[in-house]
């Protein structure tokens, strides 16, 4: 016959052996989902968290690995291999390793208006982004941006994440606003 303590004691070990099996059974796979379902959404311009960026808000765009960072969080940063920054023109110029043409015209769309609006937010002094590709480069000013999204200082109000869905990612999904932003603020130029 076991003691009263030698029964509490097992069914201590079984509620510890079924809570370990718990987490490790359920708990545990469910939490490596949910983070690989947030990471395959960071993908996408109209599922990514633009609070992931804001830490890498900076005043002066001299901050090489700020600009790294910054773009490693954004959307496409898979096909973003190098950069180059030219401080007396106030220009950063992300290169990537594809042709602009293999890549469907919405989705270099979103990406021109993505990229560009979210470093012209982010770094207060960057006053032009060139995107070059083996095939082009796409050139955009922080001045028609800033026009685009209602005039001087619009681009603080960016900063806010809800502003970011409302303003960016929402409108974003009405094909015509991308469309009009890239004939009116992207410069295209061919690769010589």
């Amino acid at each position: 016959m076991m003691s009263k303590k030698n029964i509490w004691i097992l069914i201590l070990l079984i509620i510890g052996i079924g809570g370990i099996i718990a987490i490790e059974g359920y708990a545990k796979p469910k939490a490596r989902e949910q983070a690989a379902q947030y990471e395959a959404e960071q993908k996408s311009p109209y599922t990514h968290d633009i609070s992931r960026s804001l830490k890498f808000r900076s005043k002066y765009m001299g901050n090489a690995g700020n600009i790294i960072n910054l773009n490693n969080s954004l959307p496409y940063s898979d096909m973003n291999n190098t950069f180059q920054l030219y401080p007396d023109e106030l220009t950063a110029e992300l290169k990537y390793k594809v042709l602009s043409a293999e890549l469907e015209t919405a989705k270099l769309q979103e990406m021109l208006l993505y990229v560009a609006t979210a470093n012209f937010v982010m770094i207060d002094n960057l006053q032009a982004l060139r995107l070059t590709f083996e095939d082009a480069v796409f050139t955009i000013q922080r001045k028609t941006v800033e026009e685009w999204y209602g005039g001087e200082g619009s681009l603080v109000l960016l900063q806010n994440k809800q502003n970011w869905r409302e303003l960016v990612q929402d409108k974003m999904k009405d094909r015509e606003f991308t469309q009009k932003f890239n004939d009116q603020l992207v410069k295209r130029e061919a690769v010589q």
